[in-house]
């Protein structure tokens, strides 16, 4: 019975685990197409004179600036779903020390 029970919270755990990391590499490549956007605005500015070249140096680092938010929040979510894992595999290992512990009693 157990192991029935065990199972299917270390399926959920793995779950997690992968979604953690899938956040990750969402936010590994959005900062980098992030910040690749920008350096071509950005590029662009000494081909252009006046309010445009204002213009695509503003959106340069307006780019710049959301993909390290964007990057930062994914990373943080990433980070605080590995430790709920880490914390769930824990009481998951509690918790079958107790059935252990009760079963021995039983027999």
């Amino acid at each position: 019975m157990s192991g029935v029970g065990g199972g299917a919270i270390h399926g959920e755990l793995d779950g997690i685990a992968q979604d953690a990391q899938g956040l990750q590499e969402v936010s590994d490549t959005q900062a980098s197409i992030m910040q690749s956007l920008a350096s071509t605005m950005e590029s662009l500015v000494p081909a252009m004179h006046g309010t445009a070249a204002t213009a695509m140096q503003n959106i340069g680092e307006q780019l710049h600036q959301q993909g390290m938010r964007f990057s930062t929040t994914f990373a943080d979510h990433s980070s605080k779903m590995h430790n709920n894992s880490q914390i769930l595999q824990s009481h998951d290992e509690d918790g079958a020390h107790v059935i252990q512990q009760v079963s021995n009693l039983i027999v």
